[in-house]
């Protein structure tokens, strides 16, 4: 009788499916799991920390595995500025969608990566706003407005800065002094997040300049739903669509002068392309704001900020 119970644990064992082996079932469930080499990830690659596979286009190899084809943007975010053409990712419209150890950016769920600061030791100011109490920055904070640090949404460290105001003329934001400038070259880089339904109607976010005057520098201004820049009180040409409910980064080429130029990206696409315009305060350059400079709305504005660097050599979104 043992011989019959041993011929049906066999045959049980030769009914079950190709590639159902335990070890195999484990590797296939690494998908989008971090990794360290090749060796975590089954028939996937580790490709800048996750299991996955590079990819051209959309097409079997992300939809069979439930991920998007990710665009060169959030592919080189993943890989930490590292440029990639596109990988595997899981999809997003907004922060929800992402697990908690990653956040979206341009349509994919991205891992977090370290913070810009260390990097950049003579930056004019670098926050990661992982603290309440921020070195060096001051605060303005207008009765109903709210400035504060959170933990979520966030795109590095422990924090980020929430900016909110309630009322119309409100601010709420901190800044940074450094030396007085009359000329030369600047490099702002900031990453940004408004949650989805977010009215920005009439909000001035990054200033670089004299903050408190009317000839203040250079801003990022949100007008009807769309990101422009300004320069001392004048619009520039040049606006794009201000992604909600998805971490995007701003990056500012400022040169100063009277004639001075003016070049902006959202995610490393150029969107305003000035020169001859005069980005020089009365008082010279030197102060930046980040949060709520003004808000012309009465309605409520929020703005979530995180990974600011002011520096006057170039930065990349992911330094």
């Amino acid at each position: 009788m043992k011989w019959l119970a041993l011929l049906s644990l066999v045959l049980a064992g030769l009914a079950l499916p190709l590639g159902c082996s335990t070890e195999t079932s484990n590797k296939n469930t690494n998908w989008l799991m971090a990794c360290a080499s090749d060796t975590d990830c089954g028939a996937a690659s580790c490709v800048c920390g996750i299991c996955t596979v590079t990819c051209a286009a959309p097409g079997d190899a992300c939809a069979a595995n439930s991920s998007v084809c990710a665009a060169s943007f959030a592919a080189t975010t993943q890989c930490s500025g590292q440029p990639n053409s596109g990988i595997c990712l899981a999809p997003c419209a907004q922060e929800s969608d992402c697990e908690g150890s990653r956040t979206c950016v341009a349509g994919a769920c991205v891992s977090r990566w370290h913070e810009s600061c260390p990097a950049h030791p003579s930056a004019l100011a670098c926050s990661g706003f992982d603290v309440s109490a921020q070195p060096g920055w001051t605060p303005s904070l207008d009765s109903g407005a709210e400035l504060s640090v959170v933990s979520a949404p966030r795109l590095a460290g422990s924090g980020a800065l929430l900016a909110r105001t309630t009322s119309e003329n409100a601010r709420s934001r901190f800044s940074q002094e450094f030396p007085k400038l009359g000329s030369g070259q600047l490099y702002l880089r900031a990453w940004l997040y408004s949650a989805p339904g977010s009215l920005l109607n009439n909000v001035h976010s990054l200033v670089v300049g004299d903050a408190n005057t009317a000839d203040y520098g250079s801003k990022f201004v949100y007008a009807g739903g769309k990101l422009h820049v300004a320069a001392a009180g004048a619009a520039l040409a040049g606006s794009t669509d201000a992604p909600l409910g998805q971490w995007y980064c701003l990056r500012l080429e400022l040169g100063i002068g009277d004639q001075g130029s003016v070049r902006a990206y959202l995610n490393d696409t150029l969107f305003v392309d000035a020169t001859g315009v005069d980005t020089l305060p009365a008082a010279g350059v030197h102060n930046v704001t980040a949060g709520i400079d003004f808000a012309g709305q009465a309605e409520p504005a929020e703005v979530f900020l995180d990974e600011l660097v002011l520096d006057t050599s170039p930065v990349a979104c992911w330094d």
